[in-house]
Order: structure tokens, then C-alpha cells, then sequence
């Protein structure tokens, strides 16, 4: 497949709009495509209209598996006008506009596009090369949580996501708990509080005892910096002069490598018991609304050391090395019953992504495909 047919593709699939939903299209397209080229592919159904893609090409004997994973699923246009239609797919100046074109149908048609060379070289290669594209990343990575637990990610010895980082390579990022807290009080009137009990009040008293708890500054990481956590939502009350009986809060917190969820969401239970036991009427439950866990991938580590010599080549200078504050599909398939080394590569800048007027360099494109096919190559040459 030549570059142009390539970035007709691209275009295609941008002008698709999945817009947290609908990855189906690009899934039955995708698939049409590949079986033209004799590589099987199976679709799997996380619900109506939302399908995952597998595609898998074997070499001529076993060997290692390959991943390249990208997510068909984008975040909606907003509010503020674009300069072109965001669902045109727009070329102009060696860019291409677009909705989804840097987060990040480019990084996910670089990978196919990488298959399809690999299976029209007929180069004898052992073991296999196997695409993920996965629905619903930018909703806590739901797809490939899906595939996870089916078992699609076991096989894999290495992955590259082709999330945008400038060809630069993502070699960690830090992982995702998002705690759900509500505490439940008695309704009353305002001017009769002691008749009620006060949920905010109770949340206040929960509030402070995680503060007293847990000192997230303190765990750092050189990658990806210190873990965070941000109390971003609390919802209570609904009128001056009545006492709330229920109130919410969402905290998000961004952990490294080095914390345990199964301990931090232990800790957070155990608040919740102690508070029960010590203060008259208080009720709370939590839900976990999210929980991802950190990645990592040393700089020493084989595949990083091949990774950046192929884009280092492709490129004609050193990519730089780096840790994401965000989370990435990596951090579901990090939980695969094996590890395995997790890198994010791929075209267009974080910077543009989620933005209005999205869009990739056209030449980064074509050297993604180039650099995914390189290192299949080399990853799974006999």
C-alpha cells in the first residue's frame, strides 16, 4: 500500500464520526480492507454499534507477538469554531485536519497500513504481528479492558500504542483512581437542624481524614513525576434552608508504579469503617469509578532499545524518552496475565489533540507506518 493510498485511508476513517460511540464503521471497514489482504480479523461487540477489532498476521513459523494497538473511538468537537469542517479531513500545507486525526486515527491507520506492507513484502517472519483497535479509550479504556479479560492481550511479548508523542517514545505514564464517596444524612428544616443530619457535614469530617490519611506528594517516580490527587466534583444540598441528606464527591487521583490500587482503595475503606464506628448516624459508601494502573518500560529493556534505534533511523536524529501524567489503552493492558514491555509512539502532537482544529503532520504519518513495520521486522525476523 503506497503512502497516498495510505492517507486516503486516513481520511476515510476521520471522516467517520466516532464521536464516543460508533467505532463499528471504522471496525467494518478496517476489516473489509484487511481480509482483502488475507488477514484474518474478528470483531468483538462490547455493545450495539461498538466494536473492537483483531487482526492477526502469522509468520512462517511460532515465535514472538507483536501488538500495535490504537482506539477508533474520539472526544467530541466543542463549542469553539474551527477554522475547517471537523469531520472533513481537510489536507492543506502537509497537515490534514480532522477530528481524531492526532488522538488518534493517524497512530491507529499507521499501524494497519504497517500490517498490510508487512503481508504484501511476503518477507518470511516468525511469529505474529497482531493489531488491537480498540472502542471507548477516552472513556477510562473500556475496549481494551473488554479484550483483556477475554484474553486477547495473554499471547503479546511487546506492544506499541500509537497514541501522539511526536515520534518521541512513551516509555511510562501513571495510572488512574478515581474514588466515588457518598455520605447519606436525614433531611429537615433548616431552621430545625438538629431534627436532621447534615451529609455535607459528614463529608467534611470524611474529607479531612483522607487529607490526614494519605500523602500521594510523596510517592515520586523520575519518569512521570510525583502522584496527585484532585478533588474535582462534590455535589450537595438542594436549598438553604434545608438540611442535605446526601453529598458526593469525586477525587482523581494519578498514581506511579510504586502504589498498590488494592492497598489505596483498602485505605479509603477503612476510613469510611472508622468514621461509622466513631460518629453518630454516618453512612457513606465509595465506588471506584475508575482504576488504572500505572505502566512502565525501562529505557534498558530490549524492545525500548530497539524501538528507539528504528525511529531514530527513520527519523535522522535520537527520539526523546519520556513519562505521561495521563493514561493511555496501556494501562489495561498492563493487566495481562503476563508482563510485557508497553511503549506509546506515534504522529502528531498531545498538544493538538482534543483541541479545535486537530490536526497531523502528513509526513509523521508516513514515517509512523514506516517505523511500525521496521519494527515488526526486526522484532519478529527469523
Amino acid at each position: 500500500m503506497k503512502n497516498q493510498e495510505a492517507l486516503a485511508l486516513l481520511k476515510k476513517v476521520v471522516q467517520m464520526e466516532t464521536v464516543l460511540g460508533k467505532e463499528k464503521m471504522v471496525a467494518d471497514t478496517l476489516e473489509e480492507l484487511l481480509t482483502s489482504y488475507g488477514i484474518p480479523c474478528e470483531q468483538v461487540e462490547y455493545s450495539p454499534g461498538r466494536n473492537s477489532l483483531i487482526a492477526t498476521l502469522k509468520g512462517a513459523e511460532e515465535g514472538p507477538v507483536l501488538g500495535l494497538s490504537g482506539h477508533m473511538d474520539v472526544v467530541p468537537v466543542g463549542e469553539v469554531a474551527w477554522d475547517e469542517e471537523p469531520f472533513a479531513a481537510v489536507e492543506k500545507d502537509g497537515l490534514l485536519y480532522g477530528r481524531g486525526t492526532c488522538d488518534m486515527k493517524a497512530g491507529l491507520i499507521a499501524c494497519v497500513v504497517a500490517m498490510i506492507r508487512l503481508k504484501e513484502a511476503n518477507v518470511p517472519f516468525k511469529g505474529t504481528l497482531k493489531l488491537l483497535a480498540t472502542i471507548g479509550e477516552e472513556t477510562s479504556a473500556i475496549g481494551a479492558g473488554q479484550l483483556v479479560d477475554l484474553g486477547y492481550a495473554d499471547d503479546l511479548d511487546a506492544l506499541i500504542i500509537g497514541e501522539p508523542t511526536n515520534l518521541d517514545i512513551g516509555v511510562a505514564h501513571k495510572g488512574a483512581l478515581w474514588p466515588q464517596i457518598t455520605t447519606y444524612g436525614k433531611t429537615a428544616h433548616g431552621s430545625m437542624p438538629d431534627q436532621g443530619v447534615n451529609a455535607i457535614e459528614h463529608m467534611l469530617l470524611v474529607i479531612n481524614e483522607i487529607k490526614k490519611t494519605f500523602d500521594f506528594g510523596s510517592y515520586v517516580d523520575d519518569l512521570v513525576g510525583a502522584s496527585t490527587s484532585s478533588l474535582n466534583v462534590i455535589n450537595g444540598g438542594n436549598g438553604t434552608n434545608v438540611v442535605p441528606d446526601k453529598c458526593t464527591i469525586s477525587l482523581d487521583i494519578r498514581t506511579i508504579k510504586k502504589q498498590n490500587h488494592e492497598t489505596l482503595k483498602a485505605q479509603f475503606h477503612d476510613i469510611l469503617e472508622q468514621l461509622e464506628k466513631s460518629v453518630p448516624d454516618f453512612k457513606a459508601d465509595i465506588e471506584f469509578i475508575n482504576d488504572l494502573p500505572s505502566i512502565r518500560t525501562e529505557l534498558d529493556d530490549p524492545f525500548t532499545v530497539l524501538t528507539k534505534k528504528v525511529v531514530s533511523d527513520i527519523r535522522g536524529e535520537e527520539p526523546g524518552t519520556f513519562g505521561m501524567t495521563g493514561y493511555t489503552d496501556g494501562s489495561q493492558f498492563g493487566r495481562a496475565k503476563k508482563d510485557f514491555p508497553i511503549l506509546i509512539v506515534g504522529p502528531g502532537e498531545t498538544k493538538n489533540a482534543h483541541q479545535p482544529n486537530e490536526h497531523v503532520k502528513i509526513e509523521d504519518f508516513y514515517k509512523m507506518i514506516t517505523v511500525n513495520e521496521t519494527i515488526a521486522r526486526e522484532f519478529l525476523s527469523l
